[in-house]
C-alpha cells in the first residue's frame, strides 16, 4: 500500500498507508458536512475530501488544510470537527464493523476491497485523529514520524 506525509505547518506532521488516512477522512468528512459547521473555504475543504474519500488523490493523498483552513476561526471550526468525530468513534466500541466498512459512501473501488474482510480497530482512528488535533493545535512536533496502525487487510 501506498505511503503519504500528512503535514499542516511547518512540515511538521506523520507518515501513514493512505487507505488509513483515507478512512479517517471518511469520518472527517462525515462530520464536517454538517451545517451547523461554517468554513471559510467550505467548498474546497468539502472537495478536498470528496477527492480523497473517492480514490482520486490515490498516490497524492495531502491534507491542504494550508490552503483551506485561512484563519483561528476556520481552524476552531476544524477542531470541533475532530473532537466530534472522536467522540463518534469512541461510541461505536472497539470496531467498526465491515458491514458499517462497507456502506461508506465511495467510488473507491479499491476501497471497499480493503475493508471487506474484517472490522477496523475504532483505536487506530482515534489515534489518527488525535494527530491531527495536535497538528492543529501546534503540539505536534515530528518532522518524520512514522505512523503504524494495527490493522492487517
Amino acid at each position: 500500500m501506498a505511503r503519504t506525509f500528512i503535514d499542516y505547518k511547518d512540515g511538521k506532521g506523520f507518515e501513514i498507508n493512505e487507505a488509513y488516512i483515507q478512512l479517517a477522512f471518511c469520518y472527517i468528512y462525515q462530520e464536517a458536512k454538517k451545517p451547523q459547521y461554517s468554513f471559510s473555504n467550505r467548498e474546497d475543504v468539502m472537495y478536498d475530501f470528496e477527492t480523497s474519500i473517492n480514490g482520486f488523490r490515490k498516490g497524492y493523498l495531502v491534507l491542504n488544510w494550508d490552503d483551506d483552513l485561512v484563519n483561528q476561526s476556520d481552524e476552531q471550526t476544524m477542531y470541533q470537527v475532530l473532537q466530534n468525530v472522536k467522540t463518534t468513534l469512541q461510541s461505536k466500541g472497539s470496531y467498526i464493523s465491515v458491514a458499517e466498512l462497507q456502506s461508506i459512501p465511495t467510488e473507491d473501488k479499491d476501497f471497499k476491497i480493503l475493508y471487506s474482510r474484517k472490522p477496523f480497530p475504532t483505536a487506530e482512528l482515534i489515534k489518527i485523529i488525535d494527530a491531527l488535533v495536535k497538528m492543529l493545535q501546534g503540539t505536534w512536533d515530528s518532522t518524520n514520524y512514522s505512523m503504524d496502525i494495527n490493522y492487517q487487510y
